[in-house]
Protein backbone atom coordinates (compact mmCIF):
# COMPACT_ATOMS: atom_id res chain seq x y z
CA UNK A 1 0.00 0.00 0.00
CA UNK A 2 3.08 2.26 -0.42
CA UNK A 3 1.63 3.47 -3.49
CA UNK A 4 -2.20 4.33 -2.68
CA UNK A 5 -2.65 7.94 -2.46
CA UNK A 6 -6.25 7.59 -1.96
CA UNK A 7 -8.54 7.25 1.29
CA UNK A 8 -10.48 4.42 -0.41
CA UNK A 9 -7.18 2.73 -1.51
CA UNK A 10 -5.71 2.56 2.16
CA UNK A 11 -9.09 1.22 3.37
CA UNK A 12 -9.93 -1.14 0.90
CA UNK A 13 -6.23 -2.48 0.85
CA UNK A 14 -7.01 -2.65 -3.08
CA UNK A 15 -5.41 0.06 -5.75
CA UNK A 16 -7.93 2.58 -7.85
CA UNK A 17 -6.00 5.15 -9.62
CA UNK A 18 -2.33 5.04 -10.97
CA UNK A 19 0.08 5.79 -8.68
CA UNK A 20 3.25 7.08 -9.86
CA UNK A 21 6.57 7.01 -7.88
CA UNK A 22 10.22 7.46 -8.83
CA UNK A 23 12.95 5.21 -7.60
CA UNK A 24 16.55 5.20 -8.69
CA UNK A 25 19.70 2.52 -8.64
CA UNK A 26 23.40 3.08 -9.19
CA UNK A 27 22.37 1.91 -13.11
CA UNK A 28 18.80 3.45 -14.26
CA UNK A 29 16.32 5.82 -12.52
CA UNK A 30 12.84 4.48 -12.92
CA UNK A 31 9.23 5.91 -13.05
CA UNK A 32 7.04 3.52 -11.21
CA UNK A 33 3.02 3.11 -12.49
CA UNK A 34 1.25 1.18 -9.62
CA UNK A 35 -1.97 0.38 -11.51
CA UNK A 36 -5.08 -1.46 -10.28
CA UNK A 37 -5.83 -4.99 -10.70
CA UNK A 38 -9.78 -5.23 -10.17
CA UNK A 39 -11.92 -5.79 -13.28
CA UNK A 40 -13.46 -2.41 -12.48
CA UNK A 41 -10.24 -0.41 -13.14
CA UNK A 42 -9.29 -2.11 -16.36
CA UNK A 43 -8.93 1.20 -18.00
CA UNK A 44 -6.35 2.42 -15.28
CA UNK A 45 -4.66 -0.61 -16.05
CA UNK A 46 -4.50 0.36 -19.61
CA UNK A 47 -3.47 3.64 -18.78
CA UNK A 48 -0.35 2.86 -16.79
CA UNK A 49 0.59 0.12 -19.35
CA UNK A 50 0.43 2.30 -22.71
CA UNK A 51 3.76 4.63 -21.65
CA UNK A 52 5.87 1.90 -20.09
CA UNK A 53 8.93 0.16 -20.72
CA UNK A 54 8.17 -3.27 -18.70
CA UNK A 55 5.80 -4.76 -16.97
CA UNK A 56 5.54 -6.25 -13.50
CA UNK A 57 2.51 -8.87 -13.08
CA UNK A 58 1.68 -10.28 -9.68
CA UNK A 59 0.88 -13.66 -9.57
CA UNK A 60 -0.58 -14.97 -6.24
CA UNK A 61 1.61 -18.25 -5.61
CA UNK A 62 -1.04 -19.49 -3.18
CA UNK A 63 -3.86 -19.05 -5.48
CA UNK A 64 -2.71 -18.83 -9.33
CA UNK A 65 -3.62 -16.92 -12.23
CA UNK A 66 -6.96 -14.80 -12.20
CA UNK A 67 -9.24 -14.01 -15.11
CA UNK A 68 -7.72 -10.48 -14.59
CA UNK A 69 -3.88 -11.46 -14.91
CA UNK A 70 -4.80 -12.55 -18.30
CA UNK A 71 -6.50 -9.48 -18.80
CA UNK A 72 -3.61 -7.66 -17.78
CA UNK A 73 -1.38 -9.69 -19.89
CA UNK A 74 -3.31 -9.31 -22.49
CA UNK A 75 -3.02 -5.73 -22.43
CA UNK A 76 0.30 -6.06 -22.44
CA UNK A 77 0.77 -8.18 -25.35
CA UNK A 78 -1.49 -5.51 -26.97
CA UNK A 79 0.80 -2.54 -26.72
CA UNK A 80 3.68 -4.86 -27.07
CA UNK A 81 5.46 -4.34 -24.28
CA UNK A 82 9.18 -5.30 -24.75
CA UNK A 83 9.87 -6.89 -21.31
CA UNK A 84 7.18 -8.54 -19.35
CA UNK A 85 8.16 -9.97 -15.89
CA UNK A 86 5.90 -12.10 -13.85
CA UNK A 87 6.25 -11.78 -10.44
CA UNK A 88 5.44 -15.23 -8.70
CA UNK A 89 4.52 -13.42 -4.88
CA UNK A 90 3.98 -15.19 -1.56
CA UNK A 91 6.10 -17.96 -1.94
CA UNK A 92 6.19 -17.78 1.65
CA UNK A 93 2.65 -19.01 1.84
CA UNK A 94 3.59 -22.60 -0.48
CA UNK A 95 6.51 -23.13 1.77
CA UNK A 96 8.55 -21.76 -0.94
CA UNK A 97 8.55 -24.49 -2.79
CA UNK A 98 10.38 -24.91 -6.22
CA UNK A 99 7.32 -27.43 -7.81
CA UNK A 100 4.74 -24.75 -6.29
CA UNK A 101 6.42 -21.99 -8.65
CA UNK A 102 7.31 -24.34 -11.88
CA UNK A 103 3.12 -25.23 -11.61
CA UNK A 104 1.98 -21.44 -11.19
CA UNK A 105 4.68 -20.60 -14.21
CA UNK A 106 3.05 -23.87 -16.28
CA UNK A 107 -0.45 -22.64 -15.47
CA UNK A 108 0.05 -19.34 -17.01
CA UNK A 109 2.04 -20.15 -19.76
CA UNK A 110 -0.85 -22.25 -20.99
CA UNK A 111 -3.58 -19.36 -20.16
CA UNK A 112 -1.21 -16.95 -22.01
CA UNK A 113 -1.05 -19.15 -25.35
CA UNK A 114 -1.28 -17.44 -28.46
CA UNK A 115 -0.35 -13.88 -26.58
CA UNK A 116 3.06 -12.43 -28.22
CA UNK A 117 5.81 -11.73 -25.72
CA UNK A 118 9.17 -10.16 -26.89
CA UNK A 119 10.78 -11.17 -23.08
CA UNK A 120 8.41 -12.83 -20.51
CA UNK A 121 10.11 -14.58 -17.18
CA UNK A 122 9.38 -15.17 -14.32
CA UNK A 123 10.48 -14.44 -11.22
CA UNK A 124 9.49 -16.31 -7.73
CA UNK A 125 8.83 -13.58 -4.64
CA UNK A 126 7.85 -12.79 -1.30
CA UNK A 127 7.00 -9.05 -0.93
CA UNK A 128 6.05 -9.06 2.88
CA UNK A 129 9.09 -11.16 3.45
CA UNK A 130 11.41 -9.06 1.16
CA UNK A 131 12.64 -11.98 -0.57
CA UNK A 132 13.52 -11.65 -4.48
CA UNK A 133 12.72 -8.18 -4.36
CA UNK A 134 16.03 -6.31 -4.24
CA UNK A 135 18.00 -9.48 -3.12
CA UNK A 136 17.29 -13.78 -2.62
CA UNK A 137 18.53 -13.90 1.09
CA UNK A 138 18.70 -18.03 1.36
CA UNK A 139 15.00 -18.89 1.36
CA UNK A 140 15.16 -20.54 -2.04
CA UNK A 141 18.25 -21.70 -2.73
CA UNK A 142 16.94 -23.75 -6.04
CA UNK A 143 16.56 -20.70 -7.59
CA UNK A 144 19.60 -19.20 -9.47
CA UNK A 145 18.40 -16.28 -11.35
CA UNK A 146 18.35 -12.73 -10.16
CA UNK A 147 15.90 -10.60 -8.11
CA UNK A 148 13.47 -7.97 -9.15
CA UNK A 149 15.80 -5.16 -9.20
CA UNK A 150 19.00 -6.70 -10.83
CA UNK A 151 16.51 -7.98 -13.47
CA UNK A 152 14.97 -4.55 -14.54
CA UNK A 153 18.68 -2.96 -14.24
CA UNK A 154 19.83 -5.23 -16.81
CA UNK A 155 16.92 -5.19 -19.21
CA UNK A 156 17.88 -3.86 -22.78
CA UNK A 157 16.19 -0.60 -23.66
CA UNK A 158 13.76 -0.91 -25.90
CA UNK A 159 15.12 -0.28 -29.49
CA UNK A 160 13.19 3.54 -30.08
CA UNK A 161 11.74 3.73 -33.74
CA UNK A 162 14.04 5.43 -36.24
CA UNK A 163 11.64 6.79 -38.50
CA UNK A 164 11.63 10.83 -37.96
CA UNK A 165 7.95 12.05 -36.63
CA UNK A 166 7.75 15.55 -35.53
CA UNK A 167 3.82 16.45 -34.77
CA UNK A 168 3.75 20.46 -35.24
CA UNK A 169 2.25 21.90 -31.54
CA UNK A 170 2.10 24.98 -33.23
CA UNK A 171 3.34 28.35 -35.36
CA UNK A 172 6.11 30.54 -34.20
CA UNK A 173 7.99 33.63 -35.31
CA UNK A 174 11.56 33.25 -33.62
CA UNK A 175 12.63 36.42 -35.55
CA UNK A 176 12.14 39.07 -38.20
CA UNK A 177 11.08 37.12 -41.65
CA UNK A 178 11.28 33.82 -39.71
CA UNK A 179 8.56 31.63 -39.59
CA UNK A 180 9.06 28.34 -37.05
CA UNK A 181 7.43 24.91 -36.08
CA UNK A 182 6.79 24.38 -32.73
CA UNK A 183 7.39 20.94 -30.80
CA UNK A 184 9.54 17.65 -30.46
CA UNK A 185 10.60 14.81 -32.37
CA UNK A 186 8.40 11.74 -30.98
CA UNK A 187 10.95 9.11 -33.10
CA UNK A 188 13.74 9.54 -35.32
CA UNK A 189 15.83 12.52 -35.36
CA UNK A 190 16.75 15.46 -38.04
CA UNK A 191 19.65 17.73 -39.23
CA UNK A 192 19.91 21.24 -40.82
CA UNK A 193 20.47 20.87 -44.47
CA UNK A 194 18.09 17.61 -44.77
CA UNK A 195 14.81 16.91 -46.40
CA UNK A 196 11.38 16.79 -45.19
CA UNK A 197 7.65 16.01 -46.12
CA UNK A 198 4.91 17.98 -44.42
CA UNK A 199 2.10 15.76 -43.69
CA UNK A 200 -1.34 15.92 -45.26
CA UNK A 201 -0.60 18.11 -47.57
CA UNK A 202 2.11 16.10 -49.13
CA UNK A 203 4.56 19.50 -49.70
CA UNK A 204 8.39 18.65 -49.24
CA UNK A 205 11.56 21.15 -48.68
CA UNK A 206 14.27 21.12 -46.52
CA UNK A 207 15.27 22.28 -42.76
CA UNK A 208 17.39 25.85 -42.83
CA UNK A 209 17.35 25.97 -39.14
CA UNK A 210 16.58 24.28 -35.49
CA UNK A 211 16.52 26.36 -32.62
CA UNK A 212 16.57 25.30 -29.20
CA UNK A 213 16.37 26.99 -25.75
CA UNK A 214 19.85 27.70 -25.65
CA UNK A 215 19.77 28.81 -29.19
CA UNK A 216 20.52 27.46 -32.67
CA UNK A 217 21.67 23.53 -33.06
CA UNK A 218 22.52 21.23 -35.77
CA UNK A 219 20.04 18.47 -35.26
CA UNK A 220 17.10 17.28 -32.61
CA UNK A 221 16.16 13.78 -31.35
CA UNK A 222 13.30 12.12 -29.46
CA UNK A 223 12.01 14.78 -26.30
CA UNK A 224 13.98 17.95 -27.87
CA UNK A 225 12.06 21.17 -27.54
CA UNK A 226 12.83 22.61 -30.20
CA UNK A 227 11.81 25.54 -33.25
CA UNK A 228 12.09 24.12 -37.17
CA UNK A 229 12.27 27.26 -39.25
CA UNK A 230 11.59 25.48 -43.20
CA UNK A 231 12.93 26.66 -46.70
CA UNK A 232 10.03 27.55 -47.92
CA UNK A 233 7.38 29.63 -46.37
CA UNK A 234 4.16 26.84 -46.42
CA UNK A 235 1.00 26.72 -45.35
CA UNK A 236 1.58 24.24 -41.92
CA UNK A 237 -0.14 24.41 -38.55
CA UNK A 238 -0.79 22.80 -35.78
CA UNK A 239 -2.12 19.09 -36.18
CA UNK A 240 0.84 18.92 -39.33
CA UNK A 241 3.66 16.46 -39.10
CA UNK A 242 7.37 16.43 -40.62
CA UNK A 243 8.51 12.95 -41.56
CA UNK A 244 11.19 12.35 -44.17
CA UNK A 245 10.09 11.77 -47.44
CA UNK A 246 11.34 8.63 -48.23
CA UNK A 247 9.52 7.12 -44.76
CA UNK A 248 6.79 8.89 -44.49
CA UNK A 249 3.39 7.91 -41.55
CA UNK A 250 0.17 7.24 -43.62
CA UNK A 251 -2.10 10.29 -44.07
CA UNK A 252 -5.70 8.02 -43.32
CA UNK A 253 -9.29 8.44 -43.34
CA UNK A 254 -9.59 5.33 -41.37
CA UNK A 255 -7.98 3.09 -39.38
CA UNK A 256 -8.72 -1.06 -37.41
CA UNK A 257 -8.17 -0.64 -33.50
CA UNK A 258 -7.88 -1.69 -30.05
CA UNK A 259 -9.96 0.52 -27.36
CA UNK A 260 -10.69 0.01 -24.25
CA UNK A 261 -13.86 1.97 -22.99
CA UNK A 262 -13.45 4.35 -20.31
CA UNK A 263 -17.13 5.89 -19.96
CA UNK A 264 -19.60 4.86 -18.53
CA UNK A 265 -21.46 6.03 -21.55
CA UNK A 266 -21.51 3.01 -23.52
CA UNK A 267 -19.99 3.48 -27.24
CA UNK A 268 -22.73 4.04 -29.78
CA UNK A 269 -22.28 3.39 -33.56
CA UNK A 270 -21.61 5.96 -35.92
CA UNK A 271 -21.96 8.47 -33.25
CA UNK A 272 -19.78 11.10 -33.87
CA UNK A 273 -16.47 11.51 -30.95
CA UNK A 274 -13.37 13.73 -31.28
CA UNK A 275 -10.03 11.49 -32.31
CA UNK A 276 -7.10 13.16 -30.91
CA UNK A 277 -3.49 11.66 -32.52
CA UNK A 278 -0.65 13.66 -31.07
CA UNK A 279 -1.19 17.32 -32.01
CA UNK A 280 -4.25 16.56 -34.50
CA UNK A 281 -7.70 16.08 -34.28
CA UNK A 282 -10.09 14.96 -36.63
CA UNK A 283 -13.87 14.26 -36.28
CA UNK A 284 -14.61 10.58 -36.02
CA UNK A 285 -17.26 7.88 -36.14
CA UNK A 286 -16.99 4.06 -34.92
CA UNK A 287 -18.05 2.34 -38.13
CA UNK A 288 -17.89 -1.29 -36.99
CA UNK A 289 -17.13 -3.24 -33.52
CA UNK A 290 -15.25 -6.37 -35.00
CA UNK A 291 -15.50 -7.99 -31.56
CA UNK A 292 -15.24 -7.74 -28.08
CA UNK A 293 -13.02 -9.33 -25.90
CA UNK A 294 -14.75 -11.18 -22.77
CA UNK A 295 -13.19 -10.49 -19.50
CA UNK A 296 -13.52 -13.97 -18.61
CA UNK A 297 -12.00 -16.48 -21.72
CA UNK A 298 -10.27 -13.90 -23.56
CA UNK A 299 -12.26 -15.20 -26.32
CA UNK A 300 -13.78 -12.86 -29.34
CA UNK A 301 -17.22 -12.36 -28.98
CA UNK A 302 -19.50 -10.48 -31.27
CA UNK A 303 -20.74 -6.67 -30.04
CA UNK A 304 -22.31 -3.80 -31.04
CA UNK A 305 -21.59 -1.77 -28.00
CA UNK A 306 -18.82 -0.94 -25.88
CA UNK A 307 -19.07 -0.34 -22.49
CA UNK A 308 -16.84 0.55 -19.30
CA UNK A 309 -13.70 -1.24 -19.54
CA UNK A 310 -14.27 -3.55 -21.90
CA UNK A 311 -11.59 -3.89 -24.80
CA UNK A 312 -12.31 -4.46 -28.30
CA UNK A 313 -11.82 -3.99 -31.96
CA UNK A 314 -12.89 -1.49 -33.79
CA UNK A 315 -13.29 -0.01 -36.96
CA UNK A 316 -12.91 3.77 -37.07
CA UNK A 317 -13.79 6.52 -39.52
CA UNK A 318 -12.40 9.81 -39.78
CA UNK A 319 -13.60 13.43 -41.53
CA UNK A 320 -10.48 14.52 -41.67
CA UNK A 321 -6.80 12.76 -42.50
CA UNK A 322 -5.03 11.94 -39.72
CA UNK A 323 -1.17 10.88 -40.18
CA UNK A 324 -0.64 7.88 -38.28
CA UNK A 325 1.78 4.54 -37.63
CA UNK A 326 0.51 1.23 -36.51
CA UNK A 327 1.48 0.96 -32.96
CA UNK A 328 4.14 -1.22 -32.80
CA UNK A 329 5.95 0.63 -34.99
CA UNK A 330 5.61 4.00 -33.46
CA UNK A 331 3.66 4.52 -29.90
CA UNK A 332 3.07 8.17 -30.22
CA UNK A 333 1.83 8.48 -33.94
CA UNK A 334 -0.10 4.64 -33.22
CA UNK A 335 -2.10 6.21 -30.54
CA UNK A 336 -5.26 8.05 -29.88
CA UNK A 337 -8.18 8.99 -27.51
CA UNK A 338 -11.79 9.36 -28.82
CA UNK A 339 -13.23 12.34 -26.53
CA UNK A 340 -17.14 13.12 -26.69
CA UNK A 341 -17.40 16.05 -28.86
CA UNK A 342 -20.65 17.55 -26.55
CA UNK A 343 -18.36 17.51 -22.98
CA UNK A 344 -14.73 16.65 -24.42
CA UNK A 345 -14.66 13.54 -21.42
CA UNK A 346 -12.52 10.72 -22.57
CA UNK A 347 -14.32 7.94 -24.22
CA UNK A 348 -11.71 5.53 -25.07
CA UNK A 349 -7.93 5.06 -25.69
CA UNK A 350 -6.63 2.47 -28.40
CA UNK A 351 -3.81 1.73 -30.27
CA UNK A 352 -3.59 1.53 -34.27
CA UNK A 353 -3.65 -2.01 -36.03
CA UNK A 354 -3.84 -1.32 -39.76
CA UNK A 355 -4.14 1.78 -41.64
CA UNK A 356 -5.43 1.68 -44.77
CA UNK A 357 -3.56 3.78 -46.90
CA UNK A 358 -5.50 6.93 -48.95
CA UNK A 359 -6.47 6.26 -52.51
CA UNK A 360 -6.85 9.27 -54.17
CA UNK A 361 -10.53 9.70 -55.36
CA UNK A 362 -11.70 6.91 -53.53
CA UNK A 363 -13.13 9.38 -49.91
CA UNK A 364 -16.30 10.80 -51.91
CA UNK A 365 -18.53 8.24 -51.98
CA UNK A 366 -21.28 10.87 -52.45
CA UNK A 367 -20.35 14.05 -53.98
CA UNK A 368 -21.01 17.43 -53.24
CA UNK A 369 -21.84 20.86 -55.02
CA UNK A 370 -20.27 24.21 -52.55
CA UNK A 371 -21.71 26.93 -54.67
CA UNK A 372 -19.42 30.12 -53.24
CA UNK A 373 -21.77 33.51 -54.39
CA UNK A 374 -20.26 36.91 -53.24
CA UNK A 375 -19.31 40.18 -54.80
CA UNK A 376 -16.83 40.43 -57.41
CA UNK A 377 -12.98 40.61 -55.53
CA UNK A 378 -14.50 38.81 -52.26
CA UNK A 379 -12.12 35.83 -52.89
CA UNK A 380 -14.10 33.01 -54.43
CA UNK A 381 -11.27 32.16 -56.77
CA UNK A 382 -9.00 32.08 -54.78
CA UNK A 383 -10.59 30.05 -51.67
CA UNK A 384 -11.80 27.69 -54.74
CA UNK A 385 -7.78 27.32 -55.85
CA UNK A 386 -6.43 26.62 -52.37
CA UNK A 387 -9.47 24.56 -50.78
CA UNK A 388 -9.13 22.35 -53.70
CA UNK A 389 -5.80 21.87 -53.32
CA UNK A 390 -5.83 20.74 -50.07
CA UNK A 391 -8.53 18.47 -50.78
CA UNK A 392 -7.00 16.92 -53.57
CA UNK A 393 -3.83 16.44 -51.52
CA UNK A 394 -6.33 14.28 -48.80
CA UNK A 395 -7.59 11.75 -51.70
CA UNK A 396 -11.16 14.18 -52.77
CA UNK A 397 -11.75 14.00 -56.14
CA UNK A 398 -12.61 17.95 -56.93
CA UNK A 399 -13.57 19.65 -59.63
CA UNK A 400 -13.13 23.57 -59.92
CA UNK A 401 -16.14 25.44 -62.09
CA UNK A 402 -15.33 28.82 -62.21
CA UNK A 403 -17.78 32.00 -63.36
CA UNK A 404 -14.86 33.17 -66.01
CA UNK A 405 -13.70 29.98 -67.15
CA UNK A 406 -17.61 28.80 -68.05
CA UNK A 407 -17.98 31.91 -69.62
CA UNK A 408 -15.00 31.61 -71.58
CA UNK A 409 -15.97 28.11 -72.96
CA UNK A 410 -19.77 26.30 -71.58
CA UNK A 411 -21.42 30.51 -71.56
CA UNK A 412 -19.31 32.06 -74.09
CA UNK A 413 -22.73 32.74 -76.10
CA UNK A 414 -24.43 34.41 -72.65
CA UNK A 415 -24.48 38.36 -72.22
CA UNK A 416 -24.98 39.81 -68.55
CA UNK A 417 -28.89 40.52 -69.19
CA UNK A 418 -31.03 39.11 -66.44
CA UNK A 419 -31.91 36.35 -68.11
CA UNK A 420 -28.88 35.37 -69.63
CA UNK A 421 -27.31 35.64 -66.28
CA UNK A 422 -30.18 33.20 -65.25
CA UNK A 423 -29.01 30.70 -68.25
CA UNK A 424 -25.46 30.73 -66.77
CA UNK A 425 -26.26 29.79 -63.21
CA UNK A 426 -28.98 26.80 -64.97
CA UNK A 427 -25.89 25.40 -66.89
CA UNK A 428 -23.22 25.64 -64.47
CA UNK A 429 -25.89 23.45 -61.66
CA UNK A 430 -26.56 21.10 -64.10
CA UNK A 431 -22.97 19.94 -64.79
CA UNK A 432 -22.35 20.81 -60.98
CA UNK A 433 -24.98 17.80 -60.27
CA UNK A 434 -24.07 15.25 -63.04
CA UNK A 435 -20.38 15.73 -61.23
CA UNK A 436 -21.83 15.71 -57.63
CA UNK A 437 -23.85 12.52 -58.42
CA UNK A 438 -20.26 10.57 -59.53
CA UNK A 439 -18.97 11.28 -56.48
CA UNK A 440 -17.19 14.30 -57.40
CA UNK A 441 -16.69 17.21 -54.88
CA UNK A 442 -17.69 20.55 -56.85
CA UNK A 443 -16.82 24.26 -56.19
CA UNK A 444 -18.09 26.84 -58.03
CA UNK A 445 -17.67 30.53 -57.89
CA UNK A 446 -19.85 32.29 -59.66
CA UNK A 447 -21.52 35.58 -58.44
CA UNK A 448 -24.75 34.63 -58.59
CA UNK A 449 -26.28 38.06 -57.20
CA UNK A 450 -30.01 37.01 -57.44
CA UNK A 451 -31.37 34.83 -54.66
CA UNK A 452 -33.92 33.50 -57.42
CA UNK A 453 -30.85 32.53 -59.38
CA UNK A 454 -29.29 30.34 -56.38
CA UNK A 455 -32.57 28.74 -55.78
CA UNK A 456 -33.21 27.92 -59.09
CA UNK A 457 -29.47 26.50 -58.77
CA UNK A 458 -30.34 24.38 -55.48
CA UNK A 459 -33.21 22.92 -57.14
CA UNK A 460 -31.74 21.72 -59.54
CA UNK A 461 -28.36 19.99 -57.94
CA UNK A 462 -30.80 18.83 -54.43
CA UNK A 463 -29.71 17.62 -51.64
CA UNK A 464 -25.97 17.74 -52.71
CA UNK A 465 -26.04 21.79 -53.11
CA UNK A 466 -24.49 23.66 -50.20
CA UNK A 467 -24.55 27.49 -50.49
CA UNK A 468 -21.29 29.77 -49.14
CA UNK A 469 -21.21 32.82 -48.72
CA UNK A 470 -17.94 34.78 -49.77
CA UNK A 471 -18.74 37.63 -47.50
CA UNK A 472 -16.91 40.44 -48.28
CA UNK A 473 -17.83 44.70 -47.89
CA UNK A 474 -18.17 45.92 -51.26
CA UNK A 475 -15.53 49.15 -50.16
CA UNK A 476 -12.96 46.35 -49.47
CA UNK A 477 -13.67 44.28 -52.57
CA UNK A 478 -13.56 47.88 -54.63
CA UNK A 479 -10.11 48.43 -52.85
CA UNK A 480 -8.46 44.86 -54.06
CA UNK A 481 -10.17 45.56 -57.60
CA UNK A 482 -7.49 43.23 -58.92
CA UNK A 483 -9.05 43.17 -62.72
CA UNK A 484 -9.66 46.87 -62.55
CA UNK A 485 -13.61 46.30 -63.22
CA UNK A 486 -14.85 48.46 -60.30
CA UNK A 487 -13.10 51.44 -62.04
CA UNK A 488 -14.21 50.48 -65.07
CA UNK A 489 -18.02 50.20 -63.93
CA UNK A 490 -17.61 53.60 -62.21
CA UNK A 491 -17.06 55.20 -65.38
CA UNK A 492 -19.87 53.45 -66.85
CA UNK A 493 -17.75 51.42 -69.37
CA UNK A 494 -19.46 48.06 -68.02
CA UNK A 495 -23.33 48.50 -67.39
CA UNK A 496 -24.93 46.17 -64.90
CA UNK A 497 -22.02 45.71 -62.69
CA UNK A 498 -23.19 44.38 -59.31
CA UNK A 499 -22.42 46.19 -56.27
CA UNK A 500 -21.84 49.33 -58.89
CA UNK A 501 -24.84 49.16 -61.05
CA UNK A 502 -26.24 46.11 -60.25
CA UNK A 503 -28.12 45.26 -57.03
CA UNK A 504 -26.11 41.97 -54.85
CA UNK A 505 -28.98 39.90 -52.69
CA UNK A 506 -26.98 38.37 -49.81
CA UNK A 507 -27.80 35.28 -48.55
CA UNK A 508 -30.48 34.96 -45.80
CA UNK A 509 -28.85 31.76 -44.11
CA UNK A 510 -25.90 30.28 -46.17
CA UNK A 511 -24.68 26.83 -44.61
CA UNK A 512 -21.03 28.55 -44.44
CA UNK A 513 -20.56 32.12 -44.37
CA UNK A 514 -16.73 33.47 -44.94
CA UNK A 515 -15.71 36.72 -43.61
CA UNK A 516 -12.62 37.06 -46.26
CA UNK A 517 -11.97 40.73 -45.05
CA UNK A 518 -11.33 39.28 -41.59
CA UNK A 519 -9.86 36.02 -42.41
CA UNK A 520 -6.55 35.37 -44.31
CA UNK A 521 -6.62 33.15 -47.48
CA UNK A 522 -5.81 30.37 -45.59
CA UNK A 523 -7.92 30.16 -42.58
CA UNK A 524 -11.10 30.75 -44.87
CA UNK A 525 -9.74 27.67 -47.13
CA UNK A 526 -9.17 25.72 -43.96
CA UNK A 527 -12.41 26.65 -43.06
CA UNK A 528 -13.83 25.24 -46.40
CA UNK A 529 -12.07 22.53 -45.98
CA UNK A 530 -13.10 21.16 -42.79
CA UNK A 531 -17.15 22.26 -44.06
CA UNK A 532 -16.43 20.22 -46.97
CA UNK A 533 -14.94 16.72 -44.54
CA UNK A 534 -17.62 17.31 -42.72
CA UNK A 535 -20.39 16.88 -45.31
CA UNK A 536 -19.02 14.51 -47.36
CA UNK A 537 -18.19 12.40 -43.62
CA UNK A 538 -22.09 12.78 -42.72
CA UNK A 539 -22.95 11.51 -46.02
CA UNK A 540 -20.73 8.51 -45.65
CA UNK A 541 -21.56 8.16 -42.33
Amino acid sequence: LLTDGLRAEREQKITIDVAYRTFATAKRRYLLADTPGHARYTRNMFTGVSTAEAVILLLDAERGPTRQTYLHAFIASLLGMPHVLVAVNKMDLVGYEQDAFEARAEEFRAGVHGMEFADLRFLPVSAVEGEGIVSYRGAMPWFHGPSVLHTLDDLEAAARPYFFRFPVQGVVRPGPGLRGLMGEACSGAIRVGEMVQVLPSGETTSVVEILSPDGPVESCTVGDPVIVVLADDLDVGRGAMLVRPKNPATVAHSAEAMVVWMSEDPARLRSPYRVLSGTASALGTIGEIAYRVAPDTLHREAADSLELNHVGKVSLRFADTLCLDVYRSDRTTGSFELLSVETGEVMAAGVVLRVPALEPGARSERGLCVWMTGLSGAGKSTLSDLTAARLRAAGVAVVQLDGDALRAGLNRDLAFSESDRTENIRRTAEVARLLASQGVVVICSLISPMRSQRELAAEIVGDAWFEVFVDCPLEVAEARDVKGLYARARRGEIAGFTGVSSPYEPPDCPALRLLTSEYGPGEAAQRLVDFVNSRIFLARS
